[in-house]
């Protein structure tokens, strides 16, 4: 009789491990099929709402909060009150520098501000590619290498100027302390954060390399979000320079995107991976930034140098994925025209076809209208799978060549969800780049890479959604 319990438990103790997989896959199951079913609820609700900005704008929240927490690897763990506040912020600022009188203002003279700084980038073009004869840039030398990656060395050694004064230390320390009181973060990555308002998701971190060996997983996880959701101001000045012409507001929406994409990328990995740690910097922000090169000439000098190579490195990678890009799509438009020969009903599509079809829902839910969505999800894949540089580049194309393809709605949507650096390169970068600061952290960024990309093109997301619904009631 002993001897048959010892072997019922011990059968039962053999099976437990097999009902925990069991149980493991339902629950997971269950989940997916849950989430699938909001998604498909949010589509059909947007068709049926297709023309009312508001509520297509809260159908599209309502996407990227069920996103977040299906994603989430700690529901119970979750601060509400940062996710919460977090939030609020986000359309707080939204609402003030998008509708608010006063702050349109502010907001139009950013614009205006930053176009006029890109006119005296002009002047140094001008001098370096103007012909002896006439005196003037040839037609022929007004393209994208001759004016636009030009544009990022003189913004590189614009940034570094601001840094070397002291400018640059002001406005990031007020915000840090900002979101250190609203949204409860530590000062690290408060501060890093608010560096990514201006400079790479790669150069914010070294601002408090002493510390990055101390910060806790979910600290790791906000710098890294932080760094996808946002760009450098280098590379924006480019994508000013090439959109400036069909939206000429386009200077002041991307400094809006930047402060609004930040500030969701903290909340929004606060509750994808909730901190269960605690920060040594709570509350603290003393950290101080050392000012680029010994005096003005040489921190000047540096960030030439440095938009330099950032230039040449944005040319060359242009050039790599465009190509590969024409390549697949011929691949398959071949393989596929062969195949219509055989099945009449299958017609001939491209690899971007492919990318295109994959994100529809994503930009339909963002609030684009049906008949722009699919040309909108080529950009907004385009920017996931390759660069933002690639997407911004080919979306300013498209519009140069047909203005009206695109109503203006889309065109600020896709200005905002376009406004990052989330895409797959972004990992190997930050794995090479913040892991060489500190080593100790690699395998965690490695690990968290990832989820990391995701709430970065949330955040940017969430950003295009305020917008959309914000745009719709005003002129300009």
């Amino acid at each position: 009789m002993d001897q048959n319990n010892e072997n019922i438990q011990t059968n039962s103790e053999k099976e437990n491990p097999k009902n925990l997989i069991n149980n493991s896959l339902i629950k997971a199951l269950t989940k997916i099929i849950l989430y699938l079913t909001i998604v498909a609820i949010s589509f059909l609700l947007a068709n049926i709402f297709e023309t009312n900005k508001i509520v297509r704008g809260i159908i599209g929240l309502t996407f990227i909060f069920t996103t977040l927490f299906f994603l989430s690897e700690n529901v119970k763990s979750i601060n509400y009150k940062t996710l919460i506040v977090g939030f609020l912020f986000q359309l707080i600022l939204a609402l003030l520098l998008l509708l608010t009188q006063d702050f349109v203002g502010i907001f139009k003279a950013a614009n205006d501000v930053f176009l006029a700084l890109m006119e005296y980038a002009k002047k140094g073009i001008n001098f370096l590619f103007a012909s002896f004869v006439t005196n003037n840039l040839e037609p022929s030398l007004v393209n994208f290498t001759f004016i636009i990656l030009p544009t990022i060395v003189f913004f590189g050694a614009l940034i570094y100027f601001f840094y070397y004064i002291g400018l640059m230390e002001i406005i990031i320390k007020a915000y840090a302390w900002v979101m250190m009181r609203v949204l409860g973060t530590s000062g690290a990555e408060s501060v890093v954060a608010s560096a990514k308002l201006f400079v790479g998701q790669t150069e914010a971190p070294l601002i408090i390399k002493p510390f990055l060996a101390l910060l806790t997983r979910s600290e790791i996880f906000t710098v890294m979000s932080a760094g996808m959701a946002t760009m450098a101001g280098g590379v924006m000045a480019a994508y000013v320079a090439m959109i400036s012409p069909y939206i000429p507001t386009i200077a002041g929406h991307l400094l809006t995107a930047i402060i609004l994409s930040v500030t969701a990328s903290v909340y929004m990995s606060k509750t994808l991976i909730p901190e269960t740690g605690d920060p040594v910097t709570r509350g603290d922000i003393k950290i101080k930034l050392e000012k680029p090169g010994t005096n003005l000439f040489e921190a000047i000098t540096l960030g030439a140098r440095d938009g330099m190579f950032l230039a040449f490195n944005v040319g060359a990678m242009l050039l790599a994925f465009i190509s590969l890009i024409a390549l697949l799509n011929d691949l398959v438009f071949n393989i596929t025209g062969w195949i219509s020969n055989i099945i009449p009903y299958v017609k001939p599509f491209t690899f971007q076809d492919i990318l295109s079809l994959i994100a529809y829902p994503i930009a339909y839910l963002l609030g684009i209208p049906k008949q722009e969505a699919f040309l909108a999800a080529n950009f907004i894949s385009q920017k996931i799978v390759i660069n933002e540089f690639v997407a911004y580049s080919n979306f300013a194309k498209t519009i140069a060549e047909n203005p009206e393809v695109l109503s203006m709605q889309t065109k600020i949507i896709l200005s905002y969800a376009l406004a990052g650096f989330a895409n797959f390169s972004s990992i190997g970068i930050q794995i090479g780049g913040i892991g060489a600061l500190e080593p100790k952290i690699r395998p965690t960024i490695a690990q968290l890479g990832l989820r990391a990309l995701i709430i970065g093109n949330l955040a940017n997301f969430s950003s295009a959604v305020l917008a959309g619904i914000i745009m719709s009631h005003t002129n300009f």
